[in-house]
């Protein structure tokens, strides 16, 4: 998903669009929760220059 796709779904207004800044903070925040070691995450990857993909690891 990219980072404006992500943006615009969280907080529906176009005014968050071009800050991808507020989506790097709350994926942080959800890496320290959900990965077991944050700094070399499994379920959210980030796919640089475009967003942020969701993987399964079983």
């Amino acid at each position: 998903m990219t980072h404006r796709h992500l943006l615009k779904q969280a907080w529906g207004g176009s005014e968050y669009e071009s800050d991808s800044q507020y989506l790097r903070v709350y994926v942080i925040h959800l890496r320290k929760k959900i990965e077991e070691d944050p700094t070399r995450p499994k379920y959210i990857l980030t796919e640089p220059g475009i967003g942020y993909r969701f993987a399964w690891q079983e």
